[in-house]
């Protein structure tokens, strides 16, 4: 039977306001007709709501909340040390999923409420919980269908103990089975779901590929914000920054490349991000930390810079993936500079929009982005608008709207577009 505004709930144990893979998917689903809630994860002790375009986002109190930093660090120390109790004394038993009797205590509630065709899990975090929503739903006589949405692959995740994966990989298989569709990020991690999940379909493909559309002119002028005027090569870095990121590889080579500027886009207070402004301060005037922008400002803030890098080193997840800031330099028309991991690099030997260089070889890094900054156009050349139509975040829509309308067997009326724009957090749920 067709639906004229069907629903779907997308849980998420994080705060939504920086998953951009979790916003496009409510913003395009809203616009096409569908009614969206977000349940993500309160940051602090105090549940507010907000919204992207015309879904609802409600952030709750899914997982516990520590104000004070030093607590935190305790806590954090304390599950450190009970996760190595339990994989050294108690491997034949699997351990407890962390947060999983709150957030559903919380959230089938609000799912029992809100009535969802389609209830989306968001990562190996979200399905055990999202999945017995909807075995309880489904109980209760409701007919509603089951998204699980592989962002990572839970063997490759490097802070899982072996007891943690054993665990999340159990009821992964256990709710891909009912699912009626497991979406993947790339072929690369589908070539790896399949036998871990023991899949007899393909999992669908919705790569996390940035807005065009629905961007918008930034703000903020990056060289003005490094105070560099437009001739001076700017190598930029944007996104989440630890050791396994490798951006100590490009700090490091900037001692080899004089005139050359390095732009980091992250949290100015995060630990690495201050310890890489500690380690390569004889290069200050030259390695700038800039806050995040909006993500709907993001590509046209990007396009200021000469090259975009990616220099992470080897881990299992980072082989598989062709990650948002791929896709994200693209759209800004960059060069880019990539280390050796498998998938990327392939993806720019193929286009030629850039370089690759051995993880964590500075050298060769050097070597690599000298080719780039002596002839960039040679790389920004191959940009084509039909090209950057197919990395477009409105392509991958697409295939995800035909998903749920297939899967729900729902015909939804569109809606006049809202821009992709932030609501401010409100108190409470809305």
């Amino acid at each position: 039977m067709a639906l004229t505004n069907p629903k779907t709930m997308h849980i998420v144990l994080n705060s939504v306001t920086e998953d951009s893979r979790v916003l496009k998917c409510a913003w395009s689903l809203a616009n096409a007709g569908w009614d969206v809630l977000v349940c993500g994860a309160t940051a602090t002790a105090d549940v507010d709501s907000l919204g992207i375009g015309y879904a609802r986002i409600w952030r709750l109190k899914l997982k516990p909340v520590v104000n004070q930093a030093q607590a935190a660090r305790v806590l954090r120390k304390l599950r450190y040390y009970k996760r190595r109790f339990e994989a050294k004394y108690l491997k034949a038993k699997e351990p407890m999923i962390p947060n999983y009797r709150m957030a559903l205590k919380v959230l089938l509630p609000v799912a029992q409420e809100f009535g969802p065709d389609v209830v989306h899990a968001h990562d190996y975090t979200a399905l055990p919980i999202a999945g017995a929503i909807v075995e309880a739903l489904r109980a209760e006589g409701k007919k509603v269908e089951l998204v699980y949405d592989a962002h990572e692959y839970v063997p490759g995740v490097p802070h899982l103990t072996e007891p943690m994966v054993k665990m999340y990989s159990a009821e992964e298989r256990k709710f891909s089975a009912i699912s009626a569709s497991v979406l993947s990020v790339s072929e690369g991690m589908s070539d790896l779901l399949i036998p871990h999940l023991n899949l007899s379909v393909r999992p669908e493909i919705v790569a996390n590929d940035p807005l065009v559309a629905g961007a918008m002119p930034a703000s903020r002028n990056l060289r003005q914000d490094c105070g560099i005027g437009p001739d001076v090569p700017l190598m930029v870095y944007s996104g989440a920054v630890a050791p396994q990121r490798g951006v100590q590889t490009a700090a490091e080579a900037l001692r080899q490349l004089p005139g050359v500027h390095l732009v980091v886009i992250a949290n100015p207070a995060n630990a690495t991000v201050i310890k890489l402004r500690e380690t390569y301060a004889d290069v200050a005037d030259r390695f700038h930390v800039q806050p995040y922008v909006p993500n709907s400002e993001l590509v046209s803030y990007l396009s200021g810079a000469t090259v975009g890098l990616i220099p992470i080193i080897h881990r299992l997840n980072h082989e598989i993936s062709l990650i948002t800031k791929f896709g994200e330099y693209m759209q800004a028309r960059l060069p880019i500079l990539v280390s050796d991991v498998k998938t990327m690099a392939a993806e720019v030997r193929k286009l030629g929009n850039g370089e690759v260089f051995v993880a964590e070889d500075v050298a060769d890094f050097v070597i690599a982005a000298r080719k780039i900054l002596d002839d960039p156009t040679k790389y920004t050349n191959v940009y084509t608008p039909a090209m950057l139509n197919e990395r477009s975040w409105e392509r991958q829509a697409e295939g995800l709207l035909a998903i749920y309308n297939r899967i729900s067997s729902a015909t939804p009326t569109a809606r006049e577009p809202k821009p992709f724009v932030l609501s401010t957090p409100q108190p409470g749920r809305q």
